[in-house]
């Protein structure tokens, strides 16, 4: 099932490696479905299978997207995820994490992260 999940243009530039100020920019031309709301820009995505997180989760992702804690790798669909203490990375795709969740077949918070980011690089390309 398809959902819709909104995002920031924080977590765009994440998505797509750019500044903050470029994905306002793309934001400003129309190339994301994006709408001005109290100042900023907030973007409508077609998130694919975010119903299988909780709440907290699609929150914890985005706030890791926004510290950066989910870095892309030279592989398609393949991201590092930094863990909330700082000292182990894990490896993350739309389907699975290394983490101790994600390991034990359970559902965390970086598979979350990195289907937004995915969702969000699709939106761009379909712009």
């Amino acid at each position: 099932m398809t959902t819709a999940t909104q995002v920031t243009t924080r977590e765009i530039a994440a998505a797509h490696g750019i500044s903050l100020r470029t994905a306002q920019r793309w934001a400003k031309a129309g190339k994301l479905p994006a709408v001005k709301t109290s100042g900023r820009w907030v973007i409508t995505l077609a998130a694919a299978d975010l119903d299988d997180f909780k709440p907290f989760q699609q929150a914890k992702a985005a706030e890791a997207i926004e510290q950066g804690a989910i870095l892309p790798t030279s592989r398609p669909h393949l991201y590092r995820a930094v863990s909330s203490d700082g000292t182990t990375v894990y490896l993350a795709s739309p389907d699975g994490c290394s983490c101790p969740a994600g390991v034990k077949s359970r559902r965390c918070y970086h598979v979350a992260a990195v289907r937004i980011l995915l969702a969000a690089r699709t939106a761009r390309r379909a712009a």
